[in-house]
């Protein structure tokens, strides 16, 4: 609830008083459980992003369960995982919300002040591909790609403006966002650049890795968020 009012009406104009009228709840229970709009905001994007790591890692680990890594395998699990959250119905308003917080003054140091789990977890599966890269630039090519996904995924800036110029299909453009994705993150012109590395199977990966993204997503929501 509170994040489809955050993303349809911006932060600064959207009151705690008229989320608890539209959840239903009392004046008091964002105070009682986050403290204060801000502590709702930041629970929503702790939720958000720590959903996105889990699924980006499980999507990684279905998908190159044991051969070499490309920076490709990185972009594609980026790109799958927040396709399918902006998919789900009680996903699809994350990105818009994401632009709003990073759009208003008040709240944006909540997005660049500190690493999110969702970006380290695409450090950590970087890192091994990038040895020589020094933890500033790995960083920046993160930070980077995030922002490609963001308004390249859903019903993204991006989407839109490339769907009302050419014939295309969400698949199709996935596929393309993929590629510019795996560019920014090898630092190269080619998205298959890079030197592989060999991935040691994981254990235990079974039938449960597969559940959906967005059911993830779901399950890490706080209530009022939803």
């Amino acid at each position: 609830m509170a994040e489809r009012l955050f993303a349809d009406q911006g932060i600064a104009r959207t009151s705690t008083r008229q989320i608890t009228a539209e959840a239903g709840v009392s004046r008091d229970a964002i105070h009682y459980h986050f403290g204060s709009k801000a502590g709702l905001v930041s629970a929503i994007l702790e939720a958000r992003t720590g959903g996105l790591r889990a699924d980006i890692e499980r999507i990684f680990a279905l998908n190159v369960p044991d051969r070499d890594v490309s920076f490709r395998d990185i972009a594609n699990a980026m790109v799958v995982a927040a396709n399918e959250m902006a998919g789900h119905e009680t996903g699809r308003f994350y990105h818009p919300f994401l632009i709003a917080v990073m759009n208003d003054p008040e709240y944006q140091h909540l997005t660049t002040s500190k690493a999110t789990p969702q970006s380290e977890a695409v450090v950590d599966l970087l890192t091994p591909l990038t040895p020589g890269l020094s933890e500033t630039e790995r960083l920046y090519r993160v930070a980077s790609a995030l922002l490609l996904v963001l308004f390249g995924t859903g019903d993204g800036g991006v989407v839109k403006w490339v769907s009302a110029q050419a014939e295309t299909t969400p698949g199709n453009l996935a596929m393309m966002l993929t590629d510019v994705v795996a560019d920014v993150l090898s630092g190269r012109g080619s998205a298959a650049g890079g030197n592989p590395v060999r991935r040691r199977r994981r254990q235990g990966a079974g039938d449960n890795d597969s559940i959906a993204v967005g059911d993830a997503v779901v399950g890490a929501s706080p209530a009022a968020a939803r």
